[in-house]
């Protein structure tokens, strides 16, 4: 009985035995079928990296069979520097008992894994290290493929010629290199600076409202200008760009910038041109119309000369009326140079009484400036226009004075020149006598990139509003124009000499000339066309021309002349053709009359300057041209020279 209890016992036992055996293998089945399942390599090594276990995506991956590596040491299937670098890590969970993580290259050099080591552990001892390796090929080229992305932008926006930058809360949360060399700082000066402390600030409050209408959604104009200060303290004015996003989960501005100081200042030197070149129109007009109402007060002061005797007490009055008048002239002379430009009647000048007299005034104007004057006694006369040479020599007076700004020394010296061809290597000069006229000072000088540019329009030294950049290039325009050249020497804080060489004249010196002016004043019996629509001019100059003996015709309209000359061409020596009259111009009338007679014999006369329309004239075969207002010496001499010409 009781062994039979016994037996069944034991029965009992075996069942469950064997049931719980079931258990086990139905888990290890599973689990075995889990990690043969995955995707990721799974196995286990011992402390010497002998493989005792492997799944079957890690069998897969070695090309070999599970009883062909159980047991084996992971360094009979890989390379020495991987068996070694696998070691390392197994002796490192073993010794530290915590798992770690590396990435390593299969050996084709074709695939990423990610390998996990972690410790096995039975009871308080580590018996083997489980590896678990996962593909990441897929993953590195994502992230590889956005690295080479993120350098090629990197790349464009370090090397992009406009600053790029960010700004969030006022702070500039992003900047490329260009926005640090544009402002001169460096990344940490910047991190705590508020953007708004780098704008001037007259413009801060605009710059703010449109970065904040942008940030709201406001349709406002993204692209905007404004002056920033670098961080040596200068103005730079700058265009912007500004695009909303989002940076790190708040709104932000990024914005494009580009320096557009040079721009700003042509806008500035061009919209002063434009000013100039109206108050040029309006001063050639007022010089115009005043050299009109000088002709009239001048012809009758010489009428009333030429019949008073030298003994009369009212003489003298009337020489003084005519010499005023003549300043007059000079006045408007240097309103047409300033409104007109090109030459009037070129003279024969005493340039050291020129010099004299310009730099008088500016003494008078510069007490400053100490002017000092070392003049070539016998100095050569120069052919110039007298009124575009003070232009010169006052533009370079100017310069100098801006030079001083704490006042200084003016040097002016003359002297005479022979210069040869090796003298004009740059300058397409010719052989001869010239006039070398020097103007130094003892001002802060230039340097070597300025001194090349400072012939060139719009240069200018000066800060915007300043200056045009005008006034030296149009000195090296009218020397030029004058067959001359002009030259600079210069050093940084020792001072600036400017030379001007002027071709010596072959004529008479205005002395000399006046001399001859005070000879007998010639005559004639011709009979003259007189044309001018202003109604003073025609009834003076037909009473000097009367005086002077010659029959007069006047019309005051340019048809009216055409038909007059048309009718009487036969007896007409002459005809005196003013230049600005309404209906048809000056230049229409000549044309018509030249077609009339191609031989026809005309004097130009105008209030304005001998340029322009009235150059062209004169190259089409016109006889000459005198300027209101003259003298009745000055129109008798002309006359004569055209008349007894052949």
């Amino acid at each position: 009985m009781n062994q039979c209890l016994f037996c069944e016992e034991y029965k009992q036992t075996i069942k469950g035995l064997e049931q719980k055996i079931n258990r086990i293998e139905n888990t290890e089945s599973q689990c075995r079928y889990l990690v043969d399942s995955t995707t990721d390599s799974v196995y286990l090594v011992d402390d010497q990296c002998r493989y005792l276990f492997i799944n079957q995506n890690h069998l897969q991956r070695l090309n070999i069979s599970a009883d062909q590596i159980i047991g084996h040491f992971y360094g009979d299937f890989h390379s020495l520097p991987q068996s070694r670098e696998f070691a390392e890590r197994v002796k490192q969970v073993f010794s530290t008992g915590r798992s770690l993580q590396d990435e390593h290259q299969s050996p084709q050099k074709t695939n990423y894994f990610l390998r996990t080591f972690s410790p096995v552990a039975k009871g308080n001892n580590i018996i083997a290290v489980a590896v678990i390796s996962k593909d990441i090929t897929k993953r590195r080229q994502v992230e590889e493929a956005l690295q080479k992305s993120e350098e090629k932008y990197r790349l464009l926006i370090e090397n992009s010629n406009e600053a790029i930058f960010i700004i969030q809360d006022n702070l500039i949360m992003f900047a490329n290199k260009r926005f640090y060399q544009m402002l001169g700082y460096d990344a940490a000066e910047l991190s705590s600076l508020p953007f708004s402390g780098l704008l001037l600030a007259e413009d801060r409050d605009m710059v703010y409202e449109l970065q904040q209408s942008s940030l709201c959604g406001e349709n406002t104009n993204s692209n905007y200008t404004f002056r920033i200060i670098n961080k040596d303290g200068s103005t730079h004015w700058v265009e912007t760009n500004s695009v909303v996003i989002n940076w790190e989960n708040n709104p932000a501005t990024l914005n494009f910038m580009r320096d557009i100081t040079k721009q700003k200042k042509t806008e500035a030197r061009l919209l002063h041109a434009q000013k100039m070149e109206s108050i040029g129109t309006l001063a050639g007009g007022i010089a115009h119309d005043f050299n009109n109402l000088l002709m009239g007060i001048q012809g009758h002061a010489s009428l009333a000369l030429l019949l008073m005797h030298h003994q009369s007490p009212a003489y003298e009055n009337l020489k003084t009326i005519e010499n005023l008048v003549m300043s007059g002239a000079d006045l408007t002379k240097q309103l047409l140079a300033f409104a007109r430009g090109g030459k009037y009647e070129v003279k024969s000048v005493d340039l050291n009484s020129l010099i004299c007299r310009t730099s008088e005034t500016i003494g008078r104007t510069k007490k400053e400036i100490i002017i000092h004057r070392n003049l070539a006694e016998d100095l050569y006369p120069a052919d110039v226009d007298p009124g575009q040479i003070e232009q010169v020599l006052l533009n370079l007076y100017v310069n100098a004075w801006q030079a001083m700004p704490g006042g200084g020394d003016l040097y002016l010296s003359t002297t005479n020149t022979i210069l040869d061809e090796s003298r004009f290597k740059y300058y397409n000069g010719k052989n001869g006598r010239y006039i070398k006229i020097s103007v130094t000072d003892t001002g802060v000088g230039m340097d070597e990139k300025t001194k090349e540019r400072i012939f060139e329009p719009f240069f200018t030294t000066k800060e915007m509003g300043r200056g045009t950049g005008l006034g030296l290039a149009s000195a090296y325009g009218i020397i030029k124009n004058h067959s001359g050249f002009i030259n600079v020497y210069s050093e940084k804080g020792h001072g600036t000499t400017f030379n001007i060489y002027l071709p010596a004249s072959a004529r008479k010196t205005s002395g000399e000339q006046e001399k001859e002016r005070q000879a007998d004043i010639p005559k004639g019996t011709e009979t003259i066309l007189l044309i001018d629509d202003e109604s003073l001019i025609i009834n003076v100059a037909r009473d000097i021309l009367k005086t002077l003996g010659y029959t007069v015709l006047a019309a005051q309209q340019g048809s009216a002349a055409i038909d007059t000359y048309r009718k009487s061409k036969e007896i007409i020596d002459l005809i005196i053709l003013d230049m600005v009259m309404p209906e048809m111009s000056g230049e229409e009338v000549f044309d018509e009359l030249k077609k009339i007679n191609p031989d026809a014999k005309v004097l130009l006369s105008s209030g304005y300057s001998l340029n322009g329309r009235a150059g062209k004239i004169i190259s089409r075969g016109c006889a000459g041209f005198i300027q209101k207002p003259f003298t009745i010496r000055e129109i008798a001499g002309r006359l004569r020279k055209i008349l007894d010409s052949k």
